[in-house]
């Protein structure tokens, strides 16, 4: 088989690569922002649960200390949900951008690589199929240098979806950052286990936390995988 790498090139320039930048970039500049200002709504929350508990408690024998700490504990919690709300985007952003890569890959298995007879052949619409076949093409796409980042992308991916089972056990041995809450050190919880190993609800913005750097190195690293492909078709041709 000979590739049609001009065509391809073109192709995954302009749809492949351009879906992983634009995903990545709009989550960033779009998204996000509308996060920005959660610190000083909190505040206000806490100002709200303050007014509120002022006009419901005016016995003179009530202590203005503990409807203090209840209006700050109301502040804290609008917080750590909004915050949570942030971090599931960006949870379950990293494991979309993991699933637009495989229907990429996907993509280019049925139309380039599978025979016209076999490209909806559903047994053959699989990973391990563009891997063997790639291979027959002397194209490992394991020894790529983005193949590494690739494979977390897919752990994460898992991850996300499922909670706990064998994605998390893998993903915590190379990357067991993404199980640090970065919260924790902002109210200063220094007592609580630093790495989750119980992992529930990361579609709650719990137990896995993805970073807006992390989305944007897996966007940068489904650009460099393609890169990797266009030139080992060239070898190949």
């Amino acid at each position: 088989m000979v590739f049609n790498v001009g065509f391809w090139e073109r192709f995954i320039r302009n749809q492949f690569i351009r879906q992983a930048i634009m995903f990545a970039e709009n989550i960033e500049t779009r998204l996000l922002p509308t996060f920005e200002d959660i610190e000083n709504e909190a505040k206000k929350v806490e100002e709200q649960e303050w007014d509120k508990l002022c006009s419901s408690y005016a016995s003179p024998d009530t202590d203005p200390s503990d409807l203090a700490e209840k209006a700050h504990d109301a502040g804290v919690d609008y917080y750590l949900m909004v915050s949570g709300v942030r971090q599931a985007l960006l949870n379950v952003s990293a494991a979309t951008l993991y699933h637009l890569f495989e229907q990429q890959l996907l993509f280019f298995l049925r139309r380039e690589i599978l025979h016209p007879s076999e490209e909806n052949n559903i047994d053959l619409i699989k990973i391990p199929v563009f891997k063997e076949r790639a291979l027959q093409h002397n194209i490992d796409i394991e020894k790529f240098s983005s193949w590494r980042t690739i494979n977390e992308m897919r752990f994460v991916a898992n991850t996300v979806k499922h909670a706990e089972g064998k994605s998390a056990v893998e993903l915590r041995k190379i990357r067991p950052d993404l199980f640090k809450n970065p919260i924790l050190k902002k109210f200063e919880f220094f007592k609580l286990p630093v790495i989750s190993h119980h992992l529930f609800m990361p579609l709650a913005g719990e137990d896995i936390y993805l970073s807006i750097e992390d989305l944007k190195n897996y966007g940068e690293t489904i650009v460099k995988f393609w890169d990797e492909l266009i030139s080992a078709m060239y070898e190949q041709n």
